[in-house]
């Protein structure tokens, strides 16, 4: 029985991917280094099983990929607690009471 098996590898340029320009430790340039995605595609019988993808750096000189750069932590500071809520008015029984029964004397009741 035979079985077909393939690979597919390929890298493509991230649009509006990071670049930044550095040293490449490969072919001693100091070049310009865009983003890339790197993809790798195993297969049986021209049918696609695994695939996976990451995103590197390419040298633009070698066209060596690295491992992207560690980036620093980038979350925005933490917010201030918000202020204390104020606290609720007292309500003054004996003026609503007095409103209330004023109330009732114009009603007649």
């Amino acid at each position: 029985m035979w079985l077909l098996f393939h690979r597919k590898a390929g890298t493509k340029v991230v649009p509006d991917g990071e670049t930044l320009t550095e040293r490449c430790p490969t072919c001693e340039k100091t070049t310009r280094f865009e983003e890339v995605e790197i993809s790798e595609q195993l297969g049986v019988w021209f049918v696609d099983v695994v695939g996976d993808k990451q995103r590197a750096f390419r040298c633009r000189a070698c066209g060596d990929t690295f491992e992207l750069r560690d980036k620093p932590d980038e979350r925005p500071a933490p917010r201030p607690p918000p202020p204390p809520a104020p606290a609720p008015k007292q309500i003054d029984r004996t003026r609503i009471e007095d409103e209330l029964a004023a109330l009732k004397k114009r009603l007649g009741k």
